[in-house]
């Protein structure tokens, strides 16, 4: 399992960090990760998911992602040279957006809640306004381009018109995703978000979920294209990271209440997908 953890290294002397249409037509697997700041991935081309909240979209033509700061989430497309995946994608911290957007009420408004938001939408279906779209990030890429220094201005017209796009589409996306069905990942992943801090029972979660244990792993890899041990070991190490952020409990009392009872285990473990040890990420943050 790679690294859960993935810090975005911001250039001192700018507040985006700019991948223009990235192209990848011959590997592209994914894995549960986390950054600190936001990150907004516009799909360009491609077929695959993104696991997020506990729910599974789409990736197609024109779908928007946003995903906010430490928020685990998991970007797996099927690749080849007659389907590429292309995706422009941008991290900016949160507090700089909203100072970016403080003369813009109504938008900063709308970041604000994708920002901080339980209940928002993470995925956007842009493909009606694709073009126009395509048009804003292409601005945004000539203007890096002609100018050896970032342009403060350039970034307040690239949220500002990315946000114009996603409130027009909003009321309608949440509709269609209230109406379809859960899939059965999703079921299932809601049923590790009640449970996950428990030893997690393959019966008792294939009793509830009306499937077999032995096929309650192969669906959940065929629809997220991702193993539900890793899903299970991420979702309990991000709880983890939270209580060493925001308690005084000790770090072996902390891997029981996430399901890791075997205190010797719960450091390594975390060390592996995190980078550094419980007590050293404790005193980062």
């Amino acid at each position: 399992m790679k690294q859960l953890f993935e810090p975005v290294i911001f250039d001192k002397r700018k507040t985006l960090v700019w991948d223009y249409k990235l192209y990848t037509d011959d590997h592209y697997k994914g894995y549960y990760h986390w950054h600190q700041c936001c990150e907004i991935m516009f799909v360009h081309a491609g077929q695959g998911n993104v696991v997020v909240n506990q729910q599974m979209y789409d990736i197609r033509k024109g779908m928007l992602f946003f995903f906010q700061p430490y928020q685990l989430h998991r970007i797996y497309s099927e690749v080849s040279t007659d389907c590429p995946f292309e995706r422009t994608i941008f991290y900016i911290e949160p507090t700089i957006a909203e100072k970016l957007l403080m003369n813009f009420a109504k938008r900063k408004a709308l970041f604000s809640g994708l920002t901080h938001g339980n209940d928002m939408n993470y995925a956007y279906d842009l493909n009606a306004n694709f073009g126009a779209v395509e048009w804003v990030l292409e601005s945004y890429e000539r203007s890096q381009q002609n100018n050896q220094e970032e342009d403060s201005e350039d970034i307040t017209m690239l949220l500002l018109q990315l946000l114009n796009c996603l409130e027009t589409d909003s009321t309608e996306l949440r509709r269609n995703s209230e109406l379809r069905n859960l899939r059965y990942s999703e079921k299932i992943m809601k049923w590790i978000e009640e449970h996950f801090s428990e030893e997690v029972n393959l019966e008792q979660l294939a009793n509830e979920i009306h499937l077999s244990k032995s096929y309650i792993s192969r669906i959940f890899h065929q629809e997220t294209g991702g193993r539900l041990v890793d899903y299970l070991t991420a979702r309990r190490i991000k709880q983890a990271c939270r209580l060493l952020g925001t308690t005084t409990l000790s770090v072996e009392q902390i891997g029981i209440n996430v399901g890791f009872p075997n205190a010797s285990y719960f450091n390594q473990l975390f060390k592996r997908v995190v980078g550094t040890t419980p007590l050293k990420y404790r005193k980062s943050e």
